[in-house]
């Protein structure tokens, strides 16, 4: 069986699967999810060939940094100002200021999910295989659940997951989360999954339609509102002071101490994005890059299996 009949008859068998599941919602490349496409906060970054999905990461990477430097700069100006430098306490520095920073730039990240517009196909790669399906046979699903505890009571969760082939073992197939769950509905995950339709289908810019657009400032304020910088936080922080309100004033010279550990958080995090692009497999690397190729993970299975 060729590589485009194993997908087929794959897609097949999932369609009659859940067309019988009336709790799990089906979405199709060619067709339209809901009328409001949104980002959430799950999707990271998107330019003309490829838009990434968030990891989580950039809630936790640069965390043990600013841990380590809240403890390690205060003592590196004790001990400049008041003590002598010796080897101990350098090495202590070191375990506290420079340690922590290597850490969080060179430690694995983990793969977002990529939409590559250019080649139409979509990648992950999970615990070192690389998965992929091409944008056209793409199938994904969302569904509810919920969460109950003592604490919150009930606490509902949305999952939004595409349906993935493995690149060098086309029979194994592996579901692959798009989005966080947690508070998340079925009509948010729709709204997620047109966002990412209209971008493939449409993109790489588009109205709050879906339709294409020339602009891309409807995509930019999407982005934006819901990944708020440390400078964007400080600016509106500023904006809320009011002359008779000293707390408005007290909550923003607090963030504005603060800032210097957000800013670092914020570089760390771009550092090592930048750095992780370099450990994705070659095939998709080079697909990454303005000048890459434009065929295919599929299209080059064909081409190899020949």
């Amino acid at each position: 069986m060729n590589l485009d009949n194993c997908i087929d008859e794959k897609l097949t068998a999932l369609d009659q699967v859940l067309s019988k599941n009336k709790r799990i919602k089906t979405f199709f490349p060619d067709k339209q999810a809901c009328g409001e496409p949104s980002p959430y906060l799950d999707v990271d970054t998107q330019d003309e060939i490829c838009l990434r999905m968030q990891t989580g990461e950039h809630i936790t990477r640069g965390a043990t940094t600013i841990a380590g430097w809240l403890v390690g700069v205060p003592s590196s100006i004790f001990f400049t100002v008041f003590s002598s430098f010796t080897v101990l306490e350098a090495a202590l520095l070191f375990f506290l200021v420079l340690l922590p920073l290597l850490w969080d730039l060179f430690s694995p990240m983990a793969y977002p999910v990529i939409f590559n517009r250019r080649t139409q196909e979509v990648y992950a790669c999970f615990k070192g295989e690389l998965y992929h399906i091409p944008w056209g046979r793409a199938r994904a699903i969302a569904y509810e659940d919920y969460m109950v505890n003592q604490y919150s009571g009930k606490t509902n969760v949305g999952y939004l997951e595409i349906f993935l082939q493995g690149y060098d073992d086309p029979d194994k197939w592996i579901w692959a989360n798009l989005s966080m769950p947690l508070g998340r509905t079925i009509e948010m995950q729709s709204s997620l999954w047109e966002y990412l339709r209209s971008y493939m289908n449409n993109g790489p810019w588009f109205d709050e339609h879906g339709n294409p657009s020339a602009s891309d400032r409807y995509n930019r304020q999407q982005l934006e509102a819901y990944h708020e910088t440390t400078r964007q936080r400080l600016k509106a922080k500023r904006a809320n002071i009011r002359p008779d309100d000293a707390t408005s004033r007290l909550a923003y010279y607090v963030y504005l101490i603060w800032s210097p550990m957000e800013f670092l958080k914020e570089w760390v995090y771009a550092m090592a994005l930048k750095r992780s692009v370099r450990t994705w497999p070659k095939e998709v690397q080079e697909r990454l890059k303005p000048n890459g190729p434009t065929t295919s993970l599929t299209e080059l299975q064909q081409t190899q299996n020949r």
